[in-house]
């Protein structure tokens, strides 16, 4: 029977040998055997039985936990594996679209291909546009109205081709920020961290190009409110990673305070 010690177990893990030690003590994955030289040994059992301690981990679920599921029959240990891998797949396909998406932003920059802009700007059917602009008046008053008129005849003053190309440039320039934002989402970072600033300045800007102005402090705390409570948006945003919709929202409330006070 093949042995590993315990720094060995650990590098293959990927883990702490502290980490190893205090699963002992808890009795959370015991040794198979400690030797007459102190050293704890592992069998391949104690390998397999670490392995889905550090799936459930992953899951987020605590140790006390995770010590009352091992002892569940093996099949019920086999659904939650299940239901681990489901939500992996999910991460990965969200992944993929956003890779997609990036790498079509890129090719139109380059000038590679046209974007399609029916695609990039999907879901903003005119009657839905309709309704978040009136909903941008109602929180923000008349003069919002006035400075939405002006984008639009901005926007047909330079045709239906300039109008096109134009909007799939800002929707690619959007797709590169949303795609950092997931990014610091999935890497941990705190919605209200200075450390988003910049990512979210190029947001405020871009937010600003379709304004035709610069949002102050409160309306674009007020635009933030607008995507948590619209579902159109909530969808949207949820299919790029889940939770992204309070994330970014957060966000841009944290970014108003601290630049646009």
């Amino acid at each position: 029977m093949k042995t590993y010690q315990v720094k060995q177990v650990a590098q293959m893990a990927g883990i702490s040998v502290r980490a190893l030690h205090h699963y002992d003590q808890i009795g959370l994955l015991c040794p198979a055997f400690v030797g007459d030289n102190g050293y704890r040994y592992y069998t391949r059992d104690e390998l397999v039985r670490l392995q889905e301690i550090l799936f459930f981990k992953e899951m987020g679920i605590g140790l006390n936990e995770i010590a009352q599921i091992l002892e569940e029959p093996d099949h019920e240990r086999a659904k939650m594996l299940e239901q681990q891998k489901s939500r992996l797949e999910q991460d990965q396909r969200r992944q993929l679209q956003l890779i997609k998406t990036i790498e079509r932003s890129i090719d139109e920059l380059n000038g590679v291909r046209k974007m399609n802009v029916s695609d990039l700007y999907k879901g903003f059917s005119k009657e839905k546009q309709a309704a978040y602009e009136q909903e941008l008046i109602d929180k923000l008053g008349p003069d919002m109205a006035k400075e939405i008129e002006d984008a639009k005849q901005k926007l047909k003053q330079d045709g239906l081709d300039g109008e096109n190309q134009l909007i799939a440039q800002r929707m690619a320039e959007l797709a590169d920020i949303e795609g950092e934002v997931v990014l610091a989402l999935q890497g941990g970072i705190a919605a209200d961290d200075a450390e988003l600033d910049n990512v979210i300045a190029r947001h405020h800007n871009w937010v600003g190009q379709w304004w035709k102005k610069q949002p102050d402090q409160a309306a674009y705390i007020g635009l933030s409110q607008m995507y948590q409570s619209h579902e159109d948006f909530v969808a949207r945003y949820e299919a790029l990673a889940p939770g992204l919709t309070e994330y970014l929202a957060a966000a841009m409330v944290a970014y108003a305070k601290r630049h646009l006070g």
